[in-house]
């Protein structure tokens, strides 16, 4: 089963808290589930809020930590089954794209200003040797 396949892991979740149920007697915390399924606790918290968000488990506070209950397991049919984008990956990329940008933009823009500074000074040159010339 691929890891990042979200659908495989709804069902993983779902079954992982349907597991603990039955062994212990009551709803699991998202550690359980994340012992269980051997995740972090970051994965299984991400995982959570995306299925809570779905509607398909619901998360309740209670005294230490939030429970899960399955709601509507049904609605996992809903997900595609394909492999999940990463999309940090792609923010990563956007990101790194736009600070070549802004590099480029700056080199050209201290070019720019390299440019002025030489004919600045070719300027002033030229009127000093003017001035030079006058006087004598």
């Amino acid at each position: 089963m691929k890891k990042n396949n979200f659908y495989s892991l709804a069902h993983l979740v779902i079954a992982a808290i349907r597991i603990h149920e039955h062994t212990h007697s009551g709803p699991p915390t998202i550690e359980n589930i994340c012992d269980t399924l051997l995740i972090s606790l970051e994965e299984g918290n991400r995982l959570s809020l995306k299925l809570s968000e779905m509607q398909i488990i619901e998360a309740l506070e209670k005294p230490g930590g939030a429970r899960l209950f399955i709601k509507n397991h049904l609605l996992i049919e809903d997900i595609p089954n394909q492999p999940e984008i990463n999309n940090i990956q792609s923010e990563l990329d956007q990101f790194k794209e736009s600070r070549k940008e802004h590099i480029n933009k700056i080199k050209s823009i201290q070019t720019e200003q390299a440019e002025k500074k030489k004919k600045l000074q070719e300027e002033l040159d030229q009127k000093l040797k003017n001035i030079l010339k006058n006087k004598k």
